[in-house]
């Protein structure tokens, strides 16, 4: 099962965007974690271990940064990776 979230976020230094992001790849195992628009506003995370946006909360408010949840979903299908060798 994979859990999703997509989340709008608002930043006040842009940088930002690239630290949240190694964050959040650290703090939940198995992730997958990318911005789906190049202003870095919408941000989608996906794991195959579940979480919740609790879990993702300090991360936020460490960043000092707006967000909100606009869709949240558990699905049966897998998440997979690609590797370039």
């Amino acid at each position: 099962m994979i859990n999703s979230i997509l989340f709008k976020t608002r930043f006040k230094i842009i940088i930002d965007a690239f630290w949240l992001r190694e964050d959040i790849l650290e703090t939940i195992p198995n992730c997958r974690c990318e911005y789906l628009d190049n202003s870095f506003k919408l941000l989608y995370v996906a794991s195959e271990t579940l979480f919740s946006e609790n879990d993702l909360k300090w991360l936020f408010e460490l960043y000092k940064m707006e967000f909100s949840i606009i869709e949240q979903s558990i699905s049966k299908l897998k998440i997979s990776y690609v590797t370039a060798g």
